[in-house]
């Protein structure tokens, strides 16, 4: 990715799961079913319909959301167990002039058998100036939004705890 204006989130969380078990809940922000926090209620539409699916290769994925706009989504790749890719095909969203959404991926390592590492990446275009003072809150609402993703994840496996481990 060339272009100056394009940026990365990145958060990377350990769930204390075996491999295959966080797999099977892998998902995005629009497939969580409990009530975003306040920074992320504040900073983005809440997602109120989807329709499709997010299993293969090709499969799309469309969000409606709060403020009208949609979201799609397309896998671009997967490697099974391990990553899925994907890039935004439309953003309709209240702030698609300022940040334009591109893509990015979800990646499920296995840290000693009964841990896991989840990776979440978001690329994503800033067209807010100064970007390095605007950067710095998109990328905090991203990784947020990460956050709340992955903590989805781990609430599935009972009495287990979440730790950051990293979130660049």
């Amino acid at each position: 990715m060339q272009n100056q204006l394009i940026r990365s989130a990145n958060t990377t969380m350990t769930i204390h799961a075996q491999k295959n078990d966080v797999w099977s809940k892998v998902g995005f922000y629009e497939h969580v079913k409990k009530t975003p926090n306040w920074l992320l209620k504040l900073s983005l539409p809440t997602p109120q319909q989807v329709e499709g699916q997010y299993s293969k290769v090709g499969d799309i994925c469309r969000c409606k959301y709060s403020d009208g706009g949609y979201l799609t989504k397309r896998i671009t790749n997967i490697v099974s167990g391990n990553r899925i890719e994907f890039e935004i095909i439309e953003q309709s969203i209240r702030f698609q002039h300022t940040i334009k959404l591109l893509g990015g991926y979800i990646e499920v390592c296995d840290m000693d058998g009964e841990n896991s590492v989840v990776k979440m990446v978001t690329y994503y275009e800033n067209r807010i100036f100064p970007q390095n003072i605007s950067s710095v809150f998109i990328n905090q609402v991203i990784k947020t939004m990460h956050k709340f993703v992955i903590q989805d994840m781990q609430s599935h496996f009972a009495n287990q705890t979440l730790s950051v481990i990293e979130a660049v």
